[in-house]
């Protein structure tokens, strides 16, 4: 039973615990993020130059990711599938996604790498007229120099493949006329490639060449009937004349910031400006699970988590999402979503970053709910070992206790087995356990009950002699009457003769009277009204009778001075203490006075009658005042003795709703037989 109650109970409580905790990680996961986010910012709050890029309202600027590898140029898209997502998109006026394209720009320690994915319905290759135009699809890198000079370079392809670069200079010929003339570039290259939907064109600029500004204009022509139209799809404005916008890259300055705060496994912190765009970022979200023989169990009893999964934010160069939109709008935001696979919930807190009372910025902070699965696996992995370790623990306790609990079943069968013979004789003993459980208790009662059976059997062996010494005397005078009658002539001799066997016939009815004593006194007892009785004055006539009953001993009774009334049967109030009187008389010295002592307690009356003679045995002090039980070695002939006597007493205590004990005195050889009546 227990087993069984330890096997259910624990599971639940670990699971409701597990529940519990996982609410509790949940709310801690995100106060720990915007702990987080308040302690960069923090900082970041002192440094607003940081920010300066910020401060332009352009949105035209350019984001340059971090790549672990290095770039092909070949015109073709493998080598940037893990950050294509990342790309830019620019529309036509127009709006539409007919015309348009997309661009992402990395960077190494020499080169600017850019990739333009351009949707176009017609391709139209340039082939230069004799005055330099460009009649076909083209690109144009606008930019500044380290010196802040306006630069345009063009990419016109006639065909897929390597594109040479090219810019128009302004120069005078021999009329000192100014004309434009094209400058091959041999510091930029540059791939064009066809694909379904249009081109993708690779392109590698040298560090050095670029400033702080750059931007790429797309001139889509289309030749339709015959005659060429054309769109124009700016990074910054359509407008030729129009500023690039400014190159941003991850800011090495603010990601030794973000990393002197402490980097966590598993977290992510990102720095953006005022419209959203990275300046900084460090950490990733994926971590590694430990290893765990249980990972398939705990799989089924809790979510699936997963090593990896999509990242749709991994080397993002803007943010977006409600959280991000709050802390630009002076909040502090958190929000929950789903990775685009499913496989991961993605916590973000976001918090502004403020400079004379203005956003300039904001700090997320990003953590995936898989460390609270980890953690929960954690638990459910020391659960199930507690669980077993308990589960092994309580079976091997009940085969302890089983085995224990076997063995003293068979040693108490045995001892009572063999404690009686077939003849129903006992032979033996029970040995009494001192444990303080049910089979100790059952032993103990057992041995008892073995003890009472022997003291009975013993005195049933002694009644047939007790019987015939009580009988033989009465019996002997009858007897001995009737012969003396049959041979006696003189009347006053036949007188004598009926008078003795008178009182042998009055001695065997009073042992008849005595075996049938305790049965009529448990009738009489059911039909004995009780009434109130001065316990002061009932016994002061009791002694006055005793002495006259017994003149050759003394009696002495000590009473309280306060009247003691107590409700009792005084005919067997009286009866009771007749029996204790008449053991006193018999076991006491005759030069030795009877002691009676009434004694008023708080919650009891005790009545004692102490008598200076043998001391009582010690082993039958609890059982002298049960059925048929008597010590008597020596005694005075008073009468017949059966050991019903002080049983007798023992019942008209109870009636009266008390008790009574025997205890010998230690100071001096007597005994002291005491009636507690309990004060209702």
């Amino acid at each position: 039973m227990l087993l069984s109650i330890a096997v259910l109970i624990i599971p639940y409580i670990g699971f409701d615990y597990l529940r519990q905790m996982e609410t509790y990680l949940r709310e801690t996961l995100e106060a720990s993020l915007v702990d987080s986010t308040y302690a960069v910012a923090g900082v970041l709050n002192e440094k607003p130059r940081l920010f300066e890029s910020s401060f332009n309202e352009s949105t035209n600027s350019l984001y340059v990711h971090q790549m672990n590898h290095p770039v092909e140029l070949d015109g073709y898209t493998d080598d940037w599938l893990s950050y294509i997502d990342w790309s830019e998109t620019y529309l036509s006026e127009s709006g539409t996604d007919v015309d348009n394209f997309k661009l992402i720009i990395t960077k190494d320690d020499d080169y600017f790498y850019v990739l333009m994915q351009v949707k176009d319905d017609i391709l139209v290759y340039s082939t230069l007229n004799t005055e330099g135009e460009i009649n076909g699809d083209h690109v144009v890198i606008v930019f500044r120099d380290k010196y802040q000079r306006l630069h345009k370079n063009y990419l016109a392809p006639s065909g897929p493949g390597l594109v040479r670069p090219f810019r128009y200079e302004e120069v005078y010929d021999e009329y000192g006329v100014e004309i434009l003339t094209q400058k091959n570039l041999t510091n930029t290259a540059a791939v064009w490639q066809a694909t379904d939907d249009g081109f993708n064109i690779e392109i590698k600029i040298p560090v050095y060449l670029l400033g702080e500004h750059l931007g790429f204009i797309l001139n889509d022509v289309d030749d339709s009937n015959g005659s060429l139209t054309g769109k124009t799809i700016s990074t910054f404005d359509n407008d030729d004349y129009a500023e690039p916008g400014k190159i941003i890259s991850s800011s090495k300055r603010i990601e030794n910031i973000i990393y002197a705060q402490g980097r966590s496994v598993g977290r992510r912190i990102w720095v953006l400006d005022k419209s959203g765009q990275v300046l900084a970022s460090d950490g990733s979200l994926n971590r590694n699970f430990p290893d765990n023989a249980f990972n398939i169990v705990y799989t089924l009893l809790l979510p699936p988590a997963y090593d990896y999964f999509k990242d749709d934010l991994a080397g993002a160069s803007r943010l977006q999402g409600e959280e991000v939109n709050q802390a630009l709008s002076g909040n502090t935001e958190t929000r929950w979503r789903s990775s685009p696979d499913g496989k991961a919930v993605i916590v973000s807190a976001a918090t502004p970053i403020w400079f004379d009372n203005k956003v300039v910025g904001a700090v997320v902070v990003e953590e995936t709910t898989n460390n609270i699965q980890i953690m929960q696996r954690q638990v459910l992995a020391g659960l199930f070992n507690k669980t077993l370790l308990i589960f092994l623990a309580i079976v091997f306790l009940l085969l302890l206790f089983a085995s224990r609990l076997s063995s003293r079943l068979i040693k108490l069968n045995r001892e009572t087995t063999e404690a009686i013979d077939e003849h129903g004789k006992v032979i033996g003993d029970i040995s009494a356990s001192n444990a303080s459980d049910e089979v100790g208790e059952l032993s103990r009662n057992f041995s008892n009950m073995l003890e009472r059976l022997q003291q009975y059997h013993r005195y049933l062996e002694g009644m047939a002699s007790r019987l015939s010494h009580e009988l033989r005397t009465p019996m002997a005078i009858v007897k001995s009457s009737l012969d003396r009658l049959q041979h006696e002539q003189d009347e006053e001799g036949r007188k004598v003769a009926l008078q003795a066997a008178d009182t042998g016939l009055q001695r065997l009815q009073a042992l008849l009277t005595r075996l049938s004593e305790a049965s009529r006194l448990e009738q009489a007892l059911q039909e004995a009204d009780k009434q109130a009785t001065d316990l002061n004055d009932f016994l002061t006539q009791c002694v006055a009778g005793y002495q006259s009953a017994y003149p050759n001993q003394l009696f002495m009774l000590n009473t309280p001075e306060t009247i003691i009334n107590y409700t009792i049967n005084r005919d067997l109030f009286f009866q009771m203490l007749d029996k204790l009187v008449g053991n006193a008389v018999e076991f006491s010295h005759p030069d030795n006075a009877i002691t009676l002592n009434l004694i008023d307690k708080t919650n009891a009356i005790e009545l004692q009658v102490i008598n200076i003679g043998p001391a009582l045995p010690e082993e039958l002090l609890d059982d002298l005042f049960n059925s048929m039980v008597s010590i008597r070695a020596e005694r005075k002939e008073t009468g017949p003795h059966l050991g019903l006597g002080l049983f007798v007493a023992r019942l008209i205590a109870e009636f009266h709703n008390g008790t009574i004990t025997a205890k010998n005195i230690e100071k001096d050889e007597g005994v002291c037989m005491t009636v507690i009546l309990n004060k209702e």
